[in-house]
């Protein structure tokens, strides 16, 4: 991704995109939690001696889900570390175009010169 925009517009549009997704995975992801809750629920009431063997196996299936969960929520952790840090260099920009580089080994107050140093 180009961490140099052209205009503060784009910079805008990444921000309500990236507050967007966020509002939807946590929608999808406390939703899937209520309806887990509800079907725990559910098959603790009405379990009989004879389904035990597929409760067994959905339990399995749900273990399957949060382990393929675990990894979804990674990816959406990184993604969130990767915009932090591309609005870093955003602002970064500025004082880069300003000094000449940042990074190169020089500060962003001028060096000392040799006058005024005491011997």
């Amino acid at each position: 991704m180009d961490m140099k925009f052209k205009t503060t517009k784009e910079c805008k549009k990444l921000k309500r995109d990236f507050i967007i997704r966020n509002f939807v995975f946590g929608f999808v992801y406390f939703q899937f939690f209520i309806v887990l809750i509800e079907i725990i629920v559910g098959l603790v009431l009405f379990s009989n001696r004879e389904i035990i063997v597929g409760i067994l196996l959905f339990s399995l299936f749900l273990f399957l889900i949060f382990i393929l969960l675990f990894f979804i929520i990674q990816c959406h952790i990184c993604e969130i570390k990767e915009y932090k840090v591309m609005l870093l260099k955003k602002r970064m920009l500025p004082l880069e175009n300003k000094i000449g580089g940042l990074g190169k080994g020089t500060m962003l107050r001028p060096v000392r010169r040799g006058d005024d140093k005491i011997e």
